[in-house]
């Protein structure tokens, strides 16, 4: 069964993976299509780098004319830049036409580099974007989602893009500049905040909550249902959507290419047969006919016989009445208009839209055409905002996009699809947020029954390949019906349904994209987003070698614990950025490692405070079933600042401790046994660190962020008492900082002893643990505050 996530954009700090390059290179060529930033590229690129502005008119030349423009010498530039400003552009209006012939020209130029497959090669592309509210204008992922794209088709080439707000072009090009050396999921980074010290973001795959679909709805239910719109839904995947809904459509309007007299006629032409069937009769009636011709004929045949045989189950399920169907190439403005008007005269209002036109031209870039890639980007750009132009007076309830997995994060051979689905995603999030209409976008992978894999045979390609797993139609039907019964002003607008293959692959090929679920000990994988908070379900229980930090006969987990699992947090959230400082930290509340009743859940958010740098927050909380709601009781908190600067405006201000306990017994066994030679005089405690961990668990400890086992000890040696068994209580700690990037594992490994020091006055227990003989500081502890520790004579 299928995950939800959703591809939302999220604040994401900048960490560098490797090295930077020069953001207009020797033997470069850029494109764009303003004249201004050609003006502004002369002032600052050096002779070597070529620079073509694309016109307007471009976007009516043939193919050769577009190859000529891009081919500047007799050898294909080993850097290709595309640059572009969508300052000036409207919304809902379509793209302009020099947009559109950028794109093009961009796409040809990457094909010739597909061709002479460059080592050290690159691709990058800077859009300037207001970024509104933080959101990219849709246009935008017309170059975006070709740079996903590329990042697949070109192994040897350097591919990452930029959307920016930056109010210079040196800005942006700066920005490239740090970008092209960053660690990223999807080739695409936002910068937001008009200078190199703004918010930096990207795309990320977050959990979303499973809707359970309402079983007291009966599928296919009578009464006054929805008015509901269908495009392209005569066959594939929308009409076995359509035949899946559990509310039936008082109003069932599907809008198809092919106008019902013509599929008729083709349907009777083909009757039965087959495709080999068909040829064979075609050739004995003119052994000269052109086997390409018929075979393309037939499929066209062989569509509008589908549609008819789908027309009649969607007229058999929802009564012939409801269903009506129209013909119209949603490419042509004037087609939709008309459509619109005569369902506006017979039907004015209009509940859902699902826009699943579309068509596949899967192919190698090296081996695509232009004319393929206008068809397939035209049929769901320009398609969209013919419908937007011409239904969005009614005000649908509900407008649902049929995007692919291919816009959320490329997919080879998928170069004019995959930014054609990428602006579908685009549309619905900027959409939801700027118009009152709810629009989403379902970003589908392959249907293995239904849709456009079977009917090209990518299904058995990509089932060979293991890379996309193939959807039922029920299991697709569920999952449309989840989306479309969402309480949508708090469900995210791209919806990415995701199987074991999918997740799989991405971890491999994107690994900060969605989280790698193996190399987190406890964490695993989130649950779900509640606002910015990524949530998970505490579940460690599982975890023997928990059960040996007990007080008074109850497993409780150590705070240090807590600290190793905001570090876990900080790897989802952040990626490879280094943690280093933990500060304001709470001890609540108990947590038992074993709950009876109660559930803890484990919050993280990420603040970013700059490009590079921000503050994590952290915390436990349990819900405790009461009369009528849940009782939350907070357990424990923790603010991690993020990168090289220290974001203090943001650190809240630590709150005195009003809570005191006593002294209480505790057993330290396994793994928690770890103190020896315990000295404790009035001020200073101090003991050695032998960590006892268990033989033939080394894979586990190794995956371990911190060394929370030694932040355990530190934190035991503060809480000694004079008396035997009895620790005091931990509340708050500073600051705690690790000097060190090893584990504990690691650092039992290297056989050297440590030292432990803690130093009690006015009220406070500042800490160290340090190497024995070097008197390296190993980590910190400032500022503790316990209660219940006895005074030592």
């Amino acid at each position: 069964m299928n995950r939800s996530y959703s591809l939302q954009i999220v604040a994401r700090p900048a960490v560098p993976g490797s090295a930077e390059c020069d953001p207009l290179p020797a033997d470069s060529l850029v494109l764009t299509d303003d004249a201004a930033v050609a003006r502004q590229l002369s002032q600052q690129a050096e002779p070597v780098v070529t620079t073509v502005v694309v016109p307007p008119e471009a976007a009516g030349w043939n193919e050769q004319a577009l190859v000529r423009l891009v081919t500047v010498s007799d050898g294909v530039p080993g850097h290709l830049r595309v640059i572009t400003s969508l300052h000036a552009a409207g919304w809902p209006a379509a793209p302009e036409p020099r947009l559109l012939a950028l794109q093009e020209a961009a796409f040809l130029a990457a094909r010739r580099m597909a061709h002479a497959d460059l080592p050290d090669s690159s691709v990058a592309a800077v859009v300037l974007d207001p970024l509104r509210g933080g959101i990219p204008h849709p246009h935008a992922a017309l170059i975006t989602g070709l740079v996903k794209a590329i990042a697949w088709e070109l192994p040897h080439t350097r591919a990452y893009a930029v959307v920016t707000d930056a109010a210079t072009l040196s800005t942006a090009l700066r920005q490239l500049r740090r970008e092209s050396g960053c660690v990223r999921g999807l080739p695409v980074a936002y910068y937001r905040g008009r200078s190199t010290s703004g918010t930096r973001l990207e795309e990320r795959l977050l959990p979303v909550r499973t809707i359970s679909v309402d079983a007291d709805v009966a599928p296919g239910s009578t009464g006054e249902g929805p008015v509901v719109l269908a495009v392209g839904g005569s066959r594939g995947i929308t009409a076995r959507c359509l035949e899946g809904l559990r509310t039936a459509p008082s109003a069932l309007w599907l809008l198809g290419s092919t106008d019902p007299e013509t599929m008729v006629a083709q349907a009777r032409e083909i009757g039965d047969s087959s495709s080999a069937e068909y040829v064979r009769r075609r050739r004995a009636a003119d052994p000269e006919v052109h086997l390409a011709q018929v075979r393309a004929y037939y499929d066209r045949c062989r569509r509008s016989r589908e549609s008819l045989s789908q027309l009649a189950v969607l007229r058999q399920r929802f009564g012939a009445a409801r269903v009506r169907y129209l013909g119209c190439d949603v490419t042509d403005a004037t087609a939709v208009r008309r459509a619109a008007e005569t369902i506006r005269h017979t039907t004015p209002r209009l509940d859902l839209v699902i826009n699943g036109a579309g068509i596949s031209g899967a192919r190698r870039l090296a081996a695509k055409d232009l004319a393929t890639f206008r068809r397939v980007r035209d049929t769901k750009v320009a398609g969209y905002h013919h419908l937007q132009a011409a239904f969005g007076a009614l005000e649908p309830s509900l407008w649902c996009n049929f995007s692919s997995v291919a816009g959320a994060f490329g997919l080879a051979g998928e170069s004019d699809y995959g930014p054609a689905n990428d602006f579908l995603n685009s549309a619905a999030r900027y959409q939801s947020a700027y118009s009152g209409t709810a629009e989403f976008a379902i970003c589908w992978s392959l249907w293995g029954e239904s849709g456009l894999g079977p009917r090209t045979g990518f299904t058995e390609y990509t089932a060979t390949a293991g890379q996309l797993g193939l959807i039922g139609d029920a299991e697709g039907q569920r999952l449309f019906n989840a989306e479309v019964e969402a309480h949508r002003p708090h469900r995210p607008p791209v919806s990415t349904p995701l199987g074991e293959a999918e997740l799989a692959m991405l971890r491999t090929r994107f690994p900060a994209l969605v989280d790698a679920v193996p190399r987190s000990p406890y964490l695993g994988e989130p649950s779900s987003m509640d606002g910015q908070d990524l949530v998970w379900e505490l579940d460690l229980d599982r975890y023997p070698h928990l059960y040996g930090h007990v007080r008074q006969a109850r497993a409780l987990v150590p705070g240090a614990l807590a600290l190793e699992l905001a570090a876990e947090a900080a790897t989802h959230l952040t990626g490879s950025a280094a943690v280093r400082t933990f500060r304001d930290i709470r001890f609540q509340a108990p947590i038992a490692v074993d709950p009876q009743v109660v559930r803890y859940v484990f919050t993280a958010s990420y603040h970013p405070g700059g490009v590079d740098r921000g503050v994590l927050r952290a915390g436990i909380h349990s819900r405790v079933p009461g009369a009528g709601h849940d009782r939350r009781v907070p357990h424990f908190e923790v603010v991690v600042p993020i990168g090289a600067a220290d974001p203090s405006d943001q650190l809240s201000r630590l709150r005195p401790v009003s809570t005191r306990r006593a002294a209480a017994t505790m057993a330290m066994s396994g793994i928690f046994d770890q103190l020896r030679d315990v000295r404790l005089e009035p001020r200073l405690t101090s003991a050695r660190w032998e960590p006892p961990l268990a033989t033939g668990d080394d894979e586990f400890f190794a995956r371990h962020r911190i060394p929370w086992l030694l932040v355990d000890a530190l934190l035991q040696t503060a809480c000694l008492t004079g008396t035997p068994g009895r620790y005091a209580t931990p509340h708050v700690i500073r600051e705690l900082t690790l000097h060190t990037t090893e584990n504990d594992l690691a650092l039992a490994q290297t056989g050297h002893d440590v030292q432990l020091r803690v130093d009690h006055r006015d009220g406070t227990a500042d800490g160290v643990a340090l190497r024995s003989g070097s008197g390296e500081a190993l980590l910190t502890m400032e500022g503790g505050v316990v209660s219940g520790r006895e005074p030592v004579r």
